[in-house]
C-alpha cells in the first residue's frame, strides 16, 4: 500500500521479523526500517521523521544506548520502544525494568506488543496508542487498513 500524501513518516528500528507487524499496524504511515543503530542514526540524519520506534534488542546495540543517541542529537519526534519478541530468559521484572528505564531516558511510551493480539483489533489498539504521538500538522489522523 502506497502511504497517501502528508502521512506520518515513521522510521523503525526493529528486527525483521516484527516489521510485519509494524507494517500492519501503521499501514497507511510511510515507513522507513532499519537494522542497526548506525542506520538508524543515518536515517534520522537524511529523513524527517514523525515517529520513531525502536524495538527492544532490535540489533546487536543496546536499546537504551540508541535512544539516548538519538535523543542526544534530536528529540523533536516521540520515541515510542517496542517488544516485539518474547525473550527467553526475562521475566516480567526485568521487562518492567526496561520499561521505566526506557522512560527515564525519555522514550514517549512503551508498548509490548505480545500484549495485544496478532490480528485487527489488537493492531487497532496498538495504533490507537501511536496515534496520539502523531503531529497533527500532517494531515488527518490515521485511517484504519
Amino acid at each position: 500500500m502506497i502511504p497517501p500524501p502528508g502521512a506520518p513518516r515513521v522510521v523503525a528500528a526493529v528486527r525483521q521479523d516484527v516489521q510485519r507487524r509494524i507494517r500492519a499496524i501503521l499501514s497507511d504511515c510511510e515507513l522507513r526500517f532499519v537494522g542497526s543503530g548506525a542506520e538508524l542514526l543515518r536515517a534520522l540524519d537524511e529523513t524527517c521523521c514523525d515517529l520513531l520506534i525502536i524495538g527492544l534488542r532490535f540489533d546487536q546495540s543496546s536499546t537504551a544506548q540508541a535512544l539516548r543517541r538519538v535523543l542526544a542529537r534530536d528529540g523533536n519526534f516521540p520515541v515510542v520502544c517496542v517488544r516485539g519478541l518474547p525473550f527467553s530468559r526475562l521475566g516480567d521484572a526485568t521487562l518492567e525494568a526496561s520499561r521505566l528505564a526506557l522512560s527515564e531516558l525519555g522514550a514517549h511510551n512503551f508498548i509490548d506488543l505480545l500484549q495485544y493480539p496478532d490480528d485487527a483489533l489488537g493492531n487497532e489498539r496498538v495504533r490507537t496508542m501511536l496515534e496520539r504521538l502523531l503531529p497533527r500538522r500532517r494531515g488527518a489522523a490515521l485511517s484504519p487498513p
